[in-house]
């Protein structure tokens, strides 16, 4: 990240550094950023981590938070931000380490839907057990979608439906 704040500044290539309450509005289509929160999120675990672009995108009925790499500490903080975190799919944060998905966060989020973007064989052991079952008490383990062992991941939606498409 630091790389990239770099070369944009040696090229001057203007940009908006994304944070809670922007919000981008495509129609149906509706992008907000829910974090990182201003001030940032200092103290924790992992301040880079918890401090990483959270999406929440709306097209209609269907909606998906897309988490980054936040842990319990931003997953806390946006609870209580009251921010609208119900969505149809969640993106699993930090590929499923056992540091987020808390089950307070999985209550509020209330998916129907998973996916944990994951590499096969990591040697972390990502997603971890702790987080899987975290999933399957909230989700039908057939809703739980894994890059490690689906690889490609698609989901297409009409505003009202879900579709998804794996490509191995």
């Amino acid at each position: 990240y630091d790389e990239w704040l770099r070369l944009l500044k040696e090229k001057d290539i203007k940009c908006t550094i994304a944070q809670a309450g922007q919000q981008i509005d495509l129609g149906r289509v509706v992008i907000k950023v829910l974090n990182p929160q201003i001030p940032h999120l200092t103290g924790s675990e992992s301040d880079i981590d918890n401090n990483g672009v959270v999406l929440h995108i709306s097209m209609d009925e269907v909606s998906f938070l897309l988490t980054a790499d936040i842990m319990w500490e931003a997953e806390f903080e946006l609870i209580t931000h009251r921010a609208n975190l119900t969505s149809t799919v969640l993106k699993v944060a930090h590929h499923g380490s056992d540091t987020s998905t808390t089950a307070e966060f999985l209550a509020v989020v209330n998916p129907e839907v998973a996916v944990i973007s994951v590499g096969d064989d990591n040697r972390f052991g990502h997603p971890t057990p702790e987080v899987m079952e975290r999933l399957e008490e909230k989700l039908d383990p057939q809703q739980i979608y894994r890059t490690d062992e689906l690889s490609t991941i698609e989901f297409i939606t009409d505003g009202e439906r879900l579709w998804v498409r794996i490509e191995k």
